[in-house]
């Protein structure tokens, strides 16, 4: 057997990742599946875990000093994406297989995942885009640039085939996430998957394969342009306009996105693409998959509940966004922070506490967006009666040029200076 797919998760997704394995299983046997837990597990826990779930922090090989970095900086999905490269490296270098297939954990199988392995043949490294066809705007649920921003390929799905290329694409990927795997809009970072945009200026056509395969990779972001439908039990993409009536077999879905504890209930909730349209089609997916985490929902409510480990300081304070962009603005500016969840003296966290930055319960502020914010409108009103004094005092050129230094300014990095007026002059780059 020289084929392997993997997931990488937090404790609490342990259950989906089996609901992932099991899907694949039920149409394809010839490979070896791993669990990747990118969280700590206590004895009780592993007592738990299934056979092929492995501690990330165990096998890949990071030093321990930049794993605390790493686990601090980067918040769960940051963090899960950044260690991708280095679970593939794993793979090939420890075990003799020639094919691997990362998958997120929220993907359901409904067909073999053969055909994927075998487009491996003709390349050393495998992509599925975001979107596949080009519509006009109104048609899609979510616009085009938005995948300027979050990058053309959706990294949920990697498949790569032992070679030179694909070596290489590892260790270029794996210096990059080291540092630079945020979702930072400002400094053009998407997790892992924005770095994945040079990859068809680095690699050749031989050597690089793009699947446009409308069963392959369907999701929420491309439901607009592929319907399903069902026939004597197996399920079928066609375009769900214009072009051909061509039908494909539907490989795998990737559940982005969902709620799927409220999913298990019956309840659909789509938290990323707000205005997704109401295909009467996709119900079939949404269905389907409610029935397999119920099918599992021993495993999968066994582990959903849990907490990430790296959400918290050792004394169980909350690590906010706010804390994680602090302590990458001071490292970058060379700052030497050891063990950055410890709470002692002299620690980050009591710089923190000391500027009253530890606070207990109230507003997630990393959960807070115009769109949950309690009186939005209240509070636009007074910033922005605010805002008129302030321009009626500073005058246009004055008050344009503030607005320029507000955008860099208003990113948490910059509020270094809250923490140490060291920083007053140099708090924005």
């Amino acid at each position: 057997m020289n084929h392997c797919a993997f997931t990488i998760v937090a404790k609490n997704y342990i259950g989906l990742a089996q609901i992932l394995e099991k899907s694949i299983r039920e149409h394809y046997n010839d490979l070896d599946f791993y669990i990747v837990v990118a969280d700590e597990a206590d004895h009780d826990l592993r007592q738990e875990l299934p056979a092929n779930a492995l501690i990330a922090k165990e096998i890949l090989g990071i030093a321990p000093e930049q794993w605390d970095d790493m686990s601090f900086k980067y918040n769960l999905t940051e963090f899960c994406t950044s260690i991708k490269p280095a679970a593939f490296r794993y793979f090939f270098d420890k075990h003799p297989y020639d094919k691997c297939i990362y998958l997120d954990p929220d993907i359901c199988f409904f067909d073999s995942i053969g055909p994927v392995y075998d487009m491996l043949d003709c390349c050393e490294i495998l992509l599925t885009p975001h979107l596949t066809r080009i519509s006009d705007r109104p048609r899609s649920d979510a616009p085009e640039n938005a995948w300027l921003s979050c990058g053309i390929f959706n990294l949920g799905f990697c498949g790569l085939r032992r070679g030179e290329a694909s070596a290489q694409m590892i260790e270029w990927w794996h210096n990059r996430l080291v540092d630079s795997c945020y979702v930072d809009h400002y400094g053009f970072l998407f997790t892992d998957q924005k770095w994945i945009d040079f990859l068809p200026s680095f690699f050749t056509p031989r050597q690089l394969h793009v699947s446009c395969h409308p069963g392959m990779n369907i999701a929420p972001w491309n439901f607009f342009e592929r319907a399903v439908y069902e026939d004597h039990g197996k399920f079928y993409v066609k375009p769900r306009f214009g072009g051909s009536d061509e039908s494909f077999p539907l490989i795998f879905v990737h559940y982005s996105g969902y709620n799927y504890t409220e999913l298990k209930k019956g309840s659909v909730v789509q938290n990323n693409i707000p205005q997704l349209a109401a295909y009467p089609d996709i119900l079939l997916l949404t269905s389907a998959y409610a029935q397999a985490i119920h099918r599992q929902s021993a495993v999968f409510d066994r582990f959903i509940a849990q907490s990430y480990t790296y959400n918290f300081f050792d004394n169980g304070d909350a690590v906010q966004g706010v804390h994680r962009r602090l302590y990458r603005s001071l490292v970058g500016r060379g700052r030497r922070i050891e063990h950055p969840f410890s709470t002692g003296p002299g620690s980050f966290h009591a710089l923190l506490r000391s500027k009253k930055m530890i606070v207990a319960g109230g507003v997630n502020l990393d959960k807070a967006t115009k769109n949950n914010m309690q009186n939005i409108e209240g509070k636009l009103s007074i910033f922005n009666k605010l805002s008129r004094a302030l321009y009626r005092v500073l005058g246009y050129k004055r008050y344009m040029l503030l607005l320029r230094l507000l955008r860099p300014f208003a990113r948490y990095e910059a509020q270094i200076h809250l923490l140490d007026k060291t920083y007053d002059r140099s708090n924005i780059y």
